[in-house]
């Protein structure tokens, strides 16, 4: 067995960050999508449909054909049609940009636990989202 080199002192500030780091994920996040139901609520807060959005961060192609931005406006949805300009707003901080949905999803256990949205990862960053949550779409 090889010795990594990794010092008592490296491995502490290592856990240390590791656990800071999951101190602050959101408890849908940590528990995992068999309790996302029980972290993550409707707020009630929205003139439009309120449906659970997660977020992702890679890929290679949409299904629309274009290469996949992380960093986009744009989302993955299979009640929209592709093209479609939806305005998507976080009811917990009013932050609010239109998205157009360029790929199908979300798909399994997203899917199947109620996620019906799948913005690309720099939609979500700009909505405020810190993880699956509730948004306004209309």
């Amino acid at each position: 067995m090889k010795h990594l080199g990794m010092g008592l002192g490296m491995t502490l500030g290592l856990a240390i960050g590791l656990a800071g780091i999951l101190a602050t994920a959101p408890m849908a996040h940590a528990a995992g999508w068999a309790s996302v139901h029980r972290y993550v609520k409707k707020t009630g807060n929205c003139a439009g449909e309120e449906i659970l959005a997660s977020y992702y961060h890679t890929g290679k192609r949409t299904a629309s054909g274009e290469r996949f931005d992380a960093n986009g406006n744009t989302a993955a949805a299979r009640t929209w049609p592709l093209g479609t300009s939806l305005t998507v707003t976080n009811p917990r901080n009013g932050r609010s940009l239109t998205v157009r949905v360029n790929d199908t999803g979300p798909w399994g256990i997203a899917y199947a636990k109620g996620a019906r949205l799948d913005l690309a990862r720099g939609a979500a960053q700009r909505l405020g989202m810190t993880g699956t949550q509730y948004v306004c779409v209309a």
